[in-house]
């Protein structure tokens, strides 16, 4: 089937179109796929179609979150492909030139602070962050925006939030130290510093 040059699929109910599915078409330059069920569009699945020209989707209800960025990818490398296909909330696919669909390349995400780049069940690539740093890029550290008084900042492991420390006291805020009250509390940074201070004084 080296030779064919006109595929003629639409108003199949076909509802995936997987990688590779046209193998050895290379002289292929017009397929049409309008009136299916068309969702997804896997990786490659017109990868080896070197000569075409025209691609018919009309009328499919495309799934246009990140899984629909390899064949979106595979469009602008080609712009001189003429395509109908759109969203299905009727966008153009070939529209979507937007910073956040290359969220959905693994390959753009670069985390900071021994982040590491996952990418979710839905397709996006998000980085993973590590101890007390937070943020898109793991920049943010939660011990900065979190007062701790005269305590010092913890990041609980389990579910990465910011405690207090005092002394072995994991509460939400470190008092200032204040007569006898405050001693069993004070043997960290400068409440510590201040009890001494009030002994020696």
């Amino acid at each position: 089937m080296t030779n064919l040059y006109y595929l003629q699929l639409q108003n199949n109910d076909i509802s995936t179109i997987e990688s590779f599915s046209f193998m050895n078409l290379s002289s292929l330059r017009y397929l049409n796929l309008s009136g299916n069920n068309i969702s997804h569009i896997e990786e490659n699945a017109f990868g080896n179609l070197t000569s075409l020209s025209t691609l018919q989707l009309a009328s499919n209800p495309l799934n246009c979150d990140c899984s629909i960025y390899p064949f979106w990818s595979w469009l602008i490398e080609r712009a001189a492909i003429g395509t109908s296909a759109k969203c299905s909330d009727g966008k153009f696919v070939i529209s979507l030139r937007s910073a956040a669909l290359e969220q959905c390349n693994p390959d753009t995400c670069h985390c900071f602070n021994g982040g590491n780049c996952v990418t979710r069940a839905n397709g996006l690539a998000v980085c993973d962050c590590i101890g007390e740093w937070t943020g898109e890029l793991c920049q943010e550290s939660q011990c900065i925006s979190h007062d701790c008084g005269f305590g010092n900042c913890y990041i609980e492991p389990m579910n990465g939030t910011a405690q207090c420390v005092c002394d072995d006291t994991y509460i939400n805020y470190c008092p200032e130290c204040d007569a006898m009250i405050s001693i069993k509390q004070s043997s960290h940074g400068r409440c510590k510093d201040r009890l001494h201070a009030s002994v020696d004084g």
